[in-house]
């Protein structure tokens, strides 16, 4: 009987890691690194993507759906591997990281898309998600969010089953608690969510989209 017990109690300790994140950490310096091997500079612009570029191309912006102008824009995978993306700006957050030179793993981050505000449609360009509990497009990332809040509550985290152990690859967590969200205490694997063909980043079960860092020009 007692071995059953235990049993069970460390099977719920497998699920517990399986579907929750740990909470940001404070500690050691964890850096991130781009293709080249070198460390990706904080709030510094970088295109992201695919560890194997036949699969798709960059992370960027789009501003249409179904032929139809939206605001505020969705954050997409280019389909065309020839394409890089858009450039965007990893920046650490909490007032002791700020001032930070590099970029590490497991701190809050906001991620901004750098483009030029355009009236109401473009007044904040954060990315941001608003539910992540909830099914598309609440649960899609977006622009239009404000640095250091909930809904634009980001960390990188090294993906945990690399595709290539030749480069770094990462994957993006949504973790609102941190920001001020209210609980649960948890971040959110971010994936890749298909709708009528375009590839939107979103909090969703699929597997958590891996990405590689490459410096914007």
């Amino acid at each position: 009987m007692k071995s059953t017990i235990l049993s069970y109690a460390a099977f719920l300790l497998v699920l517990i890691f399986a579907t929750q994140s740990i909470p940001p950490t404070t500690g050691a310096k964890d850096f991130v690194y781009d293709v080249t091997g070198e460390k990706v500079l904080n709030d510094a612009p970088y295109s992201i993507g695919p560890v194997i570029w036949a699969k798709g191309g960059g992370i960027k912006l789009t501003d249409t759906k179904n032929n139809k102008k939206i605001c505020p824009s969705y954050v997409v995978q280019d389909p065309a591997e020839v394409n890089k993306g858009g450039k965007f700006l990893f920046t650490l957050i909490s007032d002791n990281e700020k001032h930070e030179k590099y970029l590490q793993t497991s701190h809050i981050l906001g991620i901004d898309s750098g483009r030029p505000k355009n009236g109401s449609c473009e007044k904040w360009t954060f990315w941001q998600i608003s539910d992540p509990e909830a099914k598309p497009p609440s649960s899609l990332v977006t622009t239009g969010g404000t640095i250091d809040d909930g809904p634009t509550c980001f960390q990188v985290v090294d993906y945990p089953k690399p595709t290539s152990s030749k480069v770094h690859s990462y994957m993006l967590q949504h973790c609102p608690y941190y920001c001020g969200g209210t609980p649960p205490v948890r971040c959110y694997n971010v994936s890749l969510y298909q709708d009528k063909g375009t590839r939107h980043l979103s909090v969703s079960r699929g597997t958590p989209f891996e990405f590689v860092f490459q410096k914007a020009k």
